[in-house]
């Protein structure tokens, strides 16, 4: 059932914030917009329970004879943001007794009964941590190419002496075809030795929701998390009727959107959902209050306990990290979380989405911070860096 609701909204007196601050992050928008370093911007920030600020600029589509301008309800693909609906889905698994974190991942994918696979568990797979290929470019290697780019070597109707004719054996490999594809490469390291970052690794996490569940993991999402939550304008697949209200930035964001089938696909935990700013404040908000938004429970507070601290804290977990080495990376199961000597309060927790786009929760603040910077350059250090400062340095 989905819950709706009229969020409340206060004054940047009410919230403690400095009005020079708010709009030196609104002329820093207009500015990436103007030098064409993004299509668009948004953003929306709230401090105990209440947005207090909230503005967009640009346009929200790439085509120079469609100037329909960006606005704060427009929808926009939150890519990596959506990692964070799985790492939720699996912690309520969790408190239904229906799987535990070290559970190894063989006891739910029996592809991954094997010595190099075998001690992989859940809870590496939502720490990055499972030694699993990382996504093309984290290593900065020349000629990238992911998982999804060697399933054609398991097809399992090739003709030949292994050659599978069976329907019932064809439909089981086909549905596997992507995860033997994953397992298609030896680990980088250990389960827990190192960091690196793995969307391959959350596409398991939404098997595992799917098995576990008896949903498909995107049903799933929708109806126990984004539902509840009032959260009525996020998607998998957005409707027909509202395609128009969605921010794209090139053809192949654009196509995206067209609805197919994909049985045999891996679930879109590690970047498939469409939200908004609104939207995205309901979920943060849920993180921020323990679990509850509005009266409805998504989790525990304990979980939100697990689900958010360091889990490497007293540690030196190293990262290669797109090639900035870091040697001591603080993560929790699902959000990066912040250590010592960032610009944001330490222990604020969220995670970044490419394209571009960001969610932040700030407990020490009791803040939620979202912002969309669409573009189709790699990275505008720009579009994510500097709007931290902009935005942390407004509380008084």
């Amino acid at each position: 059932m989905t819950v709706t609701e009229t969020i409340q909204t206060s004054t940047l007196q009410e919230a403690s914030y400095r009005p020079e601050a708010l709009a030196s992050l609104e002329d820093h928008f207009r500015k990436l917009v103007q030098d064409n370093k993004v299509q668009a911007a948004s953003y929306l920030l709230a401090k105990d329970g209440r947005i207090f600020a909230s503005n967009a600029f640009g346009s929200r589509s790439y085509r120079e004879n469609n100037e329909s301008p960006m606005l704060t309800d427009t929808i926009r693909r939150i890519a990596s943001i959506s990692k964070l609906f799985g790492a939720t889905a699996i912690f309520q698994l969790v408190e239904q007794g229906k799987l535990y974190l070290r559970q190894p991942v063989a006891e739910w994918i029996e592809e991954f009964k094997h010595p190099m696979f075998e001690k992989i568990q859940i809870w590496h797979l939502l720490t990055h941590t499972s030694g699993l290929w990382p996504d093309p470019g984290y290593y900065t290697e020349p000629n990238p190419f992911g998982h999804w780019d060697v399933r054609f070597a398991f097809d399992p109707e090739t003709e030949g002496p292994h050659a599978v004719k069976d329907e019932e054996e064809l439909l089981k490999l086909r549905k596997s075809a992507w995860i033997r594809a994953i397992l298609s490469m030896k680990p980088v390291c250990k389960p827990g030795e190192s960091w690196n970052y793995c969307s391959a690794g959350y596409a398991l996490v939404g098997e595992i929701v799917t098995r576990a569940s008896g949903l498909h993991f995107e049903q799933y999402v929708i109806e126990r998390i984004a539902e509840p939550l009032g959260m009525t304008r996020t998607f998998f697949d957005v409707p027909e009727e509202l395609q128009g209200e969605v921010c794209v930035t090139n053809d192949w964001d654009e196509s995206r959107m067209v609805k197919r089938d994909r049985t045999y696909e891996p679930p879109r935990t590690g970047g498939g959902l469409y939200s908004t700013l609104g939207d995205l404040f309901r979920f943060g908000q849920m993180l921020l209050n323990d679990g509850s938004y509005n009266g409805r429970r998504v989790l525990s507070r304990k979980s939100i306990e697990r689900m958010t601290r360091n889990h490497f804290e007293g540690r030196q977990l190293f990262a290669y990290h797109w090639g900035s080495k870091i040697s001591a990376l603080s993560y929790g199961m699902g959000p990066g979380v912040v250590a010592e000597n960032e610009w944001m309060s330490e222990g604020s927790y969220g995670h970044e989405g490419a394209g571009r786009c960001k969610l932040m929760i700030d407990p020490k603040l009791n803040a939620v911070i979202v912002y969309f910077v669409p573009t189709n350059l790699d990275w505008v250090p720009e579009s994510i860096i500097h709007p931290q400062q902009l935005i942390w340095s407004g509380w008084q």
